[in-house]
């Protein structure tokens, strides 16, 4: 790129640079007025200050450059010479670029407003004459003039520009250094890039200077290092660069080792997301304000951001790479979780960008239905041929609805990674007519919904198959009623589950559970209640004795048998367990009360009645409660 200065001869020699610009403007001026001494009048005490003339004068210079550029554009005669007032400015400038280098930008407002002002009016100037092509040799010659010092001036703008904005990786480190000291994080969370406003404003001046000068590659490439750098300083103090990206290094990662890993990464772009790139957007914004220089901006953004964001894509790239299985389910979500929070973050940088990383969420999406798809095949396979010792909750049940509980947490996006997968199926396969949809119920419910029942659905079929495994009709119910429990509670117990399912899956699933009772109630004890019924037990309208006497054994002996063998069934559930003990004692104490009111009688007047008569009403409530302890049968409690 040719620059604006390229046009000066080596053979060219500036004037004397002097530190005071006054006498460098009264200099200048005697090369162009009458050596009368009136002309020169020094100032008077009552005058104003040295340093107030200094800045009248550069003043009064800058406005007539300001009507010579307005003259360039209006006059239609040839331009010969450079108007008188405005033939020092180069060397009005050159004075202010080594004021400048000695004392930096940064440290007087004012000074630093006047000095780019200057370099401002001097580009122009250049840029308006080189388009004009005048061959007036004090034209050209004023022109080489003006290019080099204008050169110089961009020269040192440039440099102010890298010193200004390496101030903040400076500032940042210092707090860096304050947070470790103080603990106290919230500090640092909102100061970055650390800049003050004024700061920020020098800043947006000397960029505008430097694009308008025609430098807007060495502008931009400045900022672009300087940024960068920082970025990568911030990155490596959160510890980025230990994070593995080479999806063979990651393959080789044990998954214990690897959910750190992860978990490093998701910190990372979340702090990113929330705090590091909306600061370098705002950043930019204010260096680079759309309305001046929108072109600019996009293009140092979008490259900048591009940048970090692809390096944070191949991390996810490698890790949904790696063998599937159920407990990467929630890593996975997370990680699709924080590329949302980014794509958010970069939405001001182009659309590839904002497409690589949709790309990258659905590549994980996917993952996260094929794992959960895993659930499903688990709950299918899951044909084991031995029963739960004393009808107890399934191992399957537990992890089943442990599994859906935490999976619920994240309800929201597995709704958008199953809606998406199901949208993804349909456009491969004829679509439903629209009307037949609206009048199916399953599709009034989300497709994170839909799924969960599915998978309810399939752990229900598979309970019923291991049901079958017991022999034993009661245990058989006992089995169902814990896990139907079980499940229930689950459900009750979360609210996204029991959202998602609805009231009338609840409401079947209590039907359920209050049809395996009254199964149980039917098996155990419908028998146990016919022994205590009347028929059979009077011969010519007497009570046969031994009739009497044989109930009462059969009674017993089922009533032992049990008592020996449910004592050893489990409930689980607390709440169940008493509930099952009451029905049963108010199912079997008040019958046996009657019945052992009524016959008693006619064998306590026989010899060993206690052969015959082994429970006393108040007997039979001790015996209940040993039910459903896991426990061996214990007769101790019987009262006396």
């Amino acid at each position: 790129m040719e620059k604006p200065g390229d046009h000066a001869t080596e053979s060219e020699t500036l004037p004397h640079k002097s530190n005071d610009l006054e006498n460098t403007n009264h200099s200048h001026e005697s090369e162009h007025q009458s050596h009368n001494n009136d002309s020169t009048e020094k100032a008077t005490p009552e005058s104003e200050s040295e340093s107030e003339s200094s800045q009248l004068s550069l003043t009064q210079v800058m406005e007539a450059v300001d009507d010579f550029i307005q003259s360039l554009s209006s006059s239609t005669d040839p331009l010969q010479e450079i108007p008188p007032a405005v033939e020092p400015f180069p060397e009005t400038v050159d004075s202010l670029v080594s004021k400048m280098e000695s004392s930096g930008l940064g440290r007087d407002e004012t000074e630093d407003s006047a000095f780019i002002d200057a370099v401002n009016r001097i580009s122009i100037s250049v840029m308006r004459l080189r388009e004009l092509n005048l061959d007036s040799t004090p034209v050209s010659s004023w022109l080489n003039r003006a290019s080099s010092v204008q050169h110089h001036a961009v020269s040192l703008l440039d440099e102010e520009f890298r010193h200004l904005l390496d101030r903040s990786i400076e500032n940042n480190n210092k707090k860096k250094n304050d947070h470790d000291e103080s603990d106290n994080n919230d500090e640092r969370e909102d100061a970055f890039p650390d800049f003050p406003p004024e700061s920020i404003a020098t800043l947006k001046k000397i960029a505008g200077a430097m694009i308008s000068a025609g430098y807007e590659t060495e502008c931009c490439m400045s900022y672009e290092t300087s940024r960068r750098h920082a970025f990568k300083e911030e990155l490596s103090g959160m510890g980025y660069e230990g994070i593995v990206n080479n999806v063979e290094d990651v393959q080789r990662i044990p998954w214990e080792s690897l959910q750190g890993e992860i978990a490093s990464w998701i910190s990372i772009v979340r702090r990113c997301s929330s705090v590091l790139l909306p600061g370098e957007i705002s950043l930019c914004n204010a260096v680079l304000p759309e309305q001046d220089h929108a072109k600019i901006r996009k293009r140092l953004l979008t490259g900048f951001l591009s940048t970090v964001t692809i390096r944070f894509l191949d991390f996810s790239g490698a890790v949904v790479l790696t063998k599937r299985s159920s407990e990467k389910l929630f890593k996975f979500l997370d990680m699709y979780e924080t590329l949302r929070e980014l794509a958010l973050a970069v939405e001001q940088s182009d659309s590839d960008l904002i497409h690589e990383i949709k790309l990258a969420q659905t590549r994980l999406g996917e993952a996260a239905v094929t794992i959960f798809g895993e659930l499903e095949n688990s709950i299918k396979t899951d044909i084991g041929r031995t029963p739960v010792p004393s009808g107890a909750v399934h191992p399957l049940t537990r992890y089943t609805m442990n599994y859906l509980k935490y999976a619920c947490e994240y309800k929201d996006t597995l709704d958008q990674v199953f809606q998406h997968y199901e949208k993804a199926e349909s456009d491969q396969t004829e679509p439903e007519p629209e009307n037949q949809r609206e009048d199916d119920e399953e599709y009034k419910t989300s497709a994170f919904a839909r799924q969960m029942i599915r998978v309810m659905e399939l752990l229900d079929a598979n309970l019923e198959i291991k049901s079958a495994l017991y022999r034993d009709p009661s245990l058989r119910s006992i089995f169902l009623m814990n896990n139907g429990r079980y499940i229930l509670q689950k459900i009750k117990g979360s609210t996204e589950i029991r959202d998602l399912m609805g009231q009338a899956w609840t409401r079947k699933r209590s039907t359920e559970l209050r049809q395996y009772h009254k199964s149980y109630q039917r098996e155990t004890w419908g028998k146990v209640l016919q022994c205590m019924n009347q028929e059979g037990l009077q011969v010519n309208g007497k009570v046969s004795k031994t009739a009497l006497k044989e109930r009462f054994k059969i009674f017993n002996n089922m009533f032992d048998e049990i008592h020996k063998t449910q004592s050893t069934w489990i409930v689980n559930d607390e709440q169940m367990q008493s509930e099952l003990r009451v029905s049963i004692a108010a199912l079997v104490i008040p019958a046996y009360r009657s019945f052992f009111g009524r016959y008693k009688q006619h064998i306590d007047s026989g010899r060993h009645t206690d052969k015959y008569v082994k429970y006393q009403p108040e007997d039979i409530e001790s015996v209940i409660d040993d039910l459903f302890d896991g426990n061996p049968a214990s007769m101790g409690r019987k009262r006396t």
